[in-house]
């Protein structure tokens, strides 16, 4: 078991455990334990990223201590096909790209751990905010919102929640992936990812609060063929859109029960969701591919380029043209 707490010495508690040397900014390892390239970025006082690729040789749990201080908030992401298993206090979950829990929001007051799979590459984001630069952001936003804020950062009830990792997440989580290397310019677009990503976050706990009254709680079975859906939508980003009530039947479903639950779980309509998954690869495809405008619009089906930059300019207000512009150096670690 490796523990750790959410500090300034990270990789300090967590090295010697590992057998990995390490430096201010990356940890590395490469024994019997197993092989790993933990990278970090110090983005703003009280704000920094970390991005952690792993693979073990035996299982491994990293296990979080609780602290009784104001600590450190932690947003985890998955970028993983594999899921992890994670658990707090009681609560045991499955966090990953194809499940309903996709990112993990955490307070210092809990204790959390993480099992690691033999065999099994894993690839992680985490963003750590201080007790302090939480707050006084908080204190900056208007009235309306803080409560809501507040309850994420409230010493007096630790609170943990999850959320789905939707196209919009991920694509957000891949640009600050690309960037986190010794190579990159400077820290300005993961410190703009990263705010985005938070911004993100909030505005869909903000939602489902708003509608908790409004809705049931939702059948395990349901939730597992939901997700089945899902997946199948970003698997298949390239082909046309099933019908509503053929993805319906294929749940299992009134397409009117489908429809409210794919909203409830995912914050997106069912055809919302496709156009946004739709848009947000062929974003990923421009900024990491060498392909063209025309190549990602046939990919996805248009046989008009001007339909496909409406599309993607009603999603972005930028044209694929200027994203293309944007595409990393090529200056980057050779893959793990």
């Amino acid at each position: 078991m490796v523990t750790y707490k959410n500090d300034d010495q990270w990789f300090a508690q967590i090295g010697p455990q590992l057998g990995a040397t390490f430096d201010e900014h990356s940890l590395t390892f490469d024994n019997e334990i197993g092989k790993g390239d933990f990278y970090r970025v110090h983005i703003d006082q009280g704000l920094r990223v970390r991005r952690v690729i792993v693979q073990f040789h035996k299982p491994v749990i990293f296990k979080r201590k609780l602290t009784h201080d104001p600590g450190y908030y932690v947003l985890v992401s998955n970028l993983s096909e594999q899921y992890l298993e994670t658990r707090t206090g009681e609560q045991q979950f499955s966090l990953g790209y194809g499940t309903e829990n996709g990112l993990y929001f955490s307070s210092p007051q809990l204790t959390a751990s993480y099992t690691f799979e033999p065999g099994v590459r894993y690839h992680l984001i985490f963003v750590v905010l201080t007790y302090e630069r939480i707050h006084n952001f908080i204190s900056r936003q208007p009235e309306t919102q803080q409560p809501l804020l507040r309850s994420f950062a409230d010493v007096d009830r630790p609170v943990y929640h999850v959320e789905c990792l939707d196209s919009y997440s991920l694509n957000l989580l891949k640009e600050m992936d690309n960037q986190m290397h010794d190579g990159r310019g400077n820290n300005l677009l993961v410190h703009s990812r990263c705010l985005e990503l938070c911004h993100h976050v909030l505005q869909k706990v903000e939602q489902r609060r708003s509608r908790k009254s409004l809705t049931a709680p939702v059948h395990p079975s349901d939730v597992s063929k939901l997700n089945e859906i899902r997946r199948a939508l970003l698997d298949s980003y390239h082909l046309p859109c099933p019908p509503l009530h053929v993805a319906a039947q294929r749940a299992l479903m009134s397409p009117t029960k489908f429809k409210n639950l794919f909203k409830q779980l995912f914050g997106h309509t069912y055809y919302q969701f496709y156009k946004n998954v739709r848009m947000h690869k062929a974003r990923e495809l421009l900024l990491t591919e060498k392909m063209n405008a025309s190549e990602v619009g046939y990919l996805l089906g248009y046989n008009n380029l001007s339909k496909f930059t409406k599309a993607f300019k009603d999603a972005f207000a930028v044209t694929p043209g200027s994203v293309m512009s944007a595409r990393p150096s090529p200056n980057v670690p050779p893959a793990f």
